[in-house]
């Protein structure tokens, strides 16, 4: 074992190393610290996420804040890190909470913050916090329609699939709706049936959907032609020869000019499905298919006569 002596001797020996570049270092550190801590300090407002957890059967009830913000002092170096400086969230740990009201307090180390920077204020100090058990329920969904259609076109019908869905949050909060109402569904520039999902708006109530999005169906047709297709060929789906009385039908469709120009006749046809009947004559009514952007007003005629043999 090396004598004590030996190491105090080292350890002097590397503090007297470059002591002339180790003083200068030290008196720059110590003269940028005072001018730091000496500066004027400034305020801002620094806001942290707050997270509550509580059992899976407890929930919430009233509207908690998504941030508490602290508004603090200090030289502008620090605050300028703190600002920057990504935050965890705060957690409010009620997971042994029972149904009922719990009153939870922020204090100044809930942010951690260097020596030099003081919290002035906690915005809000303290929340209520009222427990309530999980209820679901199902609920009667309406479409809410946004604007009208574009000229020409016209709003058939609106349905939703289904008409109820089930909804879960506060027993409180569930037993005051009796209805919710779907995301607006903007029909402004609508010139087609539209069938999507849609979201349900449930921004106001504090409660959650719990199941798939509904469908909505948004029906639009044209009521007025401005554009004529002359001599559409009429396809019958049989296994059978086919007679068919009219060579062809007239189209009325409502489109914009650009559509009109793209339109493919060979896209345009009018189809009679006679599949699984017998050999006969029939009358029934066409079905035309047209591209998108293309609505249809009319067929002349509206019904065609055919033959089976």
């Amino acid at each position: 074992m090396a004598p004590r002596g030996s190491f105090l001797e080292r350890f002097f020996d590397a503090f007297r190393a470059n002591v002339g570049v180790k003083l200068v270092s030290l008196a720059i550190a110590i003269v940028l610290w005072s001018v730091v801590l000496g500066s004027r300090n400034v305020e801002v407002t620094k806001e942290i996420p707050l997270e509550v957890v509580t059992p899976a059967d407890l929930v919430p009830a009233n509207d908690i804040p998504s941030h508490i913000a602290f508004r603090l002092s200090g030289p502008k170096a620090f605050l300028r890190t703190i600002l920057d400086r990504r935050e965890d969230p705060i957690r409010v740990n009620l997971a042994g909470a029972k149904p009922g009201l719990v009153t939870y307090r922020f204090f100044s180390d809930n942010i951690r913050v260097p020596i030099g920077v003081k919290v002035l204020q906690i915005i809000p100090a303290s929340i209520p916090i009222r427990i309530e058990m999980v209820k679901r329920r199902d609920v009667p969904v309406r479409v809410e329609i946004r604007g009208a259609p574009p000229e020409g076109y016209r709003l058939v019908k609106t349905e939703v699939k289904p008409e109820v869905v089930r909804i879960k949050g506060p027993e409180s909060r569930v037993d005051g709706i009796t209805e919710l109402r779907t995301m607006p569904v903007d029909v402004s520039n609508l010139k087609q049936t539209l069938d999507r999902e849609v979201a349900i708006d449930l921004s106001r109530h504090n409660v959650q959907l719990d199941g798939p999005l509904p469908r909505v169906l948004v029906e639009i047709e044209p009521i007025s032609a401005n554009f004529r297709i002359k001599n559409v060929d009429i396809r019958v789906l049989s296994p059978y020869k086919v007679r068919v009385e009219e060579k062809g039908v007239t189209v009325l469709v409502r489109a914009d000019l650009k559509d009109l120009k793209l339109l493919d006749r060979s896209n345009v046809y009018a189809v009679v499905d006679l599949t699984g009947k017998p050999k006969g004559k029939y009358t029934v009514v066409p079905k035309v298919t047209l591209p998108g952007g293309v609505g249809l007003v009319k067929i002349i005629p509206d019904h065609v006569k055919v033959t089976l043999y």
